[in-house]
């Protein structure tokens, strides 16, 4: 399937069901960590105008029929337009989609719902090691993380049982050692490492390290 965002709108028209309409039929996809890539027929034999795309919000377990949600989160409206990537998604989790052809002010009956789940988060990077290196210098390295889906890593700190915060990015899966600098002295310096994927998906977090600086 190819990777390409559909040119579509959020667009606000109240459309009046026509149940002679014809539905879009099969739908194929693709699914990633954060994001499901669609393919169908397009529909521009048929006269038509494009298609509108429904989806339920993201749940921890599949929604039985009766409680499914669905809202519209875009409008196809080109009939040359056969593929659309719906980005930003929650990990692990399931989603239902539903699609309508649209012709004018008219719009198709849902077609079928899928029901679809989004892939796990990637593995977490194991171990992790961290060491006081200088007095004001702190040094982190990792195992390079084997999955080449990989583009990047997070590194999160904390001191002193705060909260966790982003205190530096690599620029590569190769890069797998991070300083931080400067510290202070007396104080209980905490880390984790995240790995992060091409597509915005991301690992489960690192074993802690740590440090208690001195």
């Amino acid at each position: 399937m190819m990777s390409l965002d559909g040119c579509s709108s959020n667009s606000m028209v109240d459309y009046e069901v026509d149940s002679s309409l014809p539905k879009i039929g099969r739908v194929e996809y693709t699914v990633g960590s954060s994001e499901i890539g669609f393919e169908w027929k397009a529909p521009f034999e048929k006269g038509l105008d494009g298609i509108n795309i429904y989806r339920s919000r993201a749940t921890p377990n599949p929604l039985s029929y009766t409680t499914r949600d669905l809202i519209k989160i875009a409008t196809i409206d080109n009939p040359y337009i056969s593929h659309y990537v719906d980005r930003g998604l929650k990990q692990n989790s399931y989603y239902t989609y539903t699609f309508t052809t649209i012709k004018g002010g008219l719009e198709s009956l849902h077609d079928r719902v899928i029901d679809i789940k989004t892939a796990p988060p990637l593995s977490k990077i194991e171990p992790i090691d961290g060491t006081q290196i200088g007095r004001n210098v702190i040094k982190l390295t990792w195992r390079v993380h084997p999955d080449m889906r990989v583009d990047r890593y997070r590194v999160e700190r904390s001191i002193n049982g705060d909260r966790w915060y982003l205190v530096g990015v690599t620029n590569s899966r190769m890069m797998v050692e991070f300083i931080d600098s400067p510290i202070s002295l007396g104080d209980r310096y905490e880390y984790r490492v995240i790995a992060v994927g091409f597509d915005g998906s991301y690992s489960i977090p690192s074993n802690i390290v740590t440090i208690l600086t001195k």
